[in-house]
């Protein structure tokens, strides 16, 4: 049994609309608040058309607009490998721990319906056999075709072990993520306590692993490709929220006084601001 923190809730039957799956070596979880259309459908076909066989869970919520379950019905109707699930609070946490209890696969992965992965990244990801797979992701324009080549990021396992906490280690991770379910079942999924803090999945979470001694294996290719906008995003909310959400975390990993202003500085620097916008400081020179 997946049992999780927080208010978190079994999926009714008539909450997840399937089709006939083929066998898949991964899940790749999706959550879905409300997106513009045309990202919708870019994110979920490069998930759809990965080089390995995976089945793709896109968890809605009742705020989801009516022209995203359109476009999400027309993928279904081509695809046999593509999973509808229900969250009716609509919390990202919760979103993420209903899609890792439909998962069929031991390996899953986790994909912003803004952003798309290039074909190859299950497939390399796969390969490797740890807890923990972390890749490089490269930064585009809300076009989905200019990217700021400047600020590329890949993993080097030279750095990564030179990382003295696992608070440093689980910031250098990113994504693409492919995760071990067993161990995501062992930490009990994403922290629903935590509220819509933008570092749940991607830092709390990995964090959280670490500290259960998951194993890491690092990809050194950019497979995971972040579409940068002003529309709706959990990274655009008001930076004070964040740093709240961000002190949570800390006093949750029993971070003390002395050392959370220095790591909350060091987060902090670039919240709320668009990845156009600090591209163009590091430009400058700021």
């Amino acid at each position: 049994m997946f049992t999780l923190r927080g208010q978190y809730r079994t999926v009714a039957s008539r909450g997840v609309v399937k089709s006939s799956r083929q066998a898949v070596k991964c899940s790749i979880v999706i959550p879905l608040l409300n997106q513009n259309d045309q990202w919708l459908e870019h994110c979920v076909i490069s998930a759809l058309r990965q080089t390995t066989a995976c089945e793709v869970i896109v968890v809605f919520s009742s705020k989801t607009p009516q022209s995203n379950h359109e476009v999400l019905r027309s993928l279904r109707e081509s695809s046999k490998n593509l999973i509808l699930a229900s969250d009716d609070e609509g919390r990202f946490p919760v979103a993420l721990n209903v899609g890792f209890q439909i998962a069929s696969a031991d390996r899953i992965g986790m994909l912003m319906s803004d952003d798309w992965l290039d074909p190859r990244a299950v497939e390399l990801c796969v390969a490797q056999n740890a807890d923990i797979v972390s890749t490089g992701h490269t930064f585009f324009a809300a076009d989905g075709v200019t990217a700021f080549r400047e600020i590329d990021w890949t993993p080097t396992w030279e750095r990564y072990d030179s990382l003295q906490t696992l608070e440093r280690k689980a910031s250098y991770l990113k994504h693409f993520f492919l995760l071990r379910k067993s161990m995501l079942q062992e930490i009990g999924g994403a922290d629903e306590s935590l509220g819509n803090f933008p570092g749940i999945d991607d830092y709390d979470m990995i964090w959280t692993m670490l500290e259960h001694r998951a194993t890491v294996a690092l990809v050194a290719e950019s497979l995971y490709n972040i579409r940068d906008h002003r529309s709706e995003r959990l990274t655009l909310k008001n930076p004070q929220e964040s740093i709240r959400g961000l002190e949570r975390i800390l006093r949750k990993h029993g971070i003390g006084d002395d050392e959370a202003p220095g790591i909350v500085q060091r987060h902090s620097r670039w919240y709320g601001i668009p990845v156009n916008e600090a591209y163009r400081r590091i430009k400058a020179g700021n």
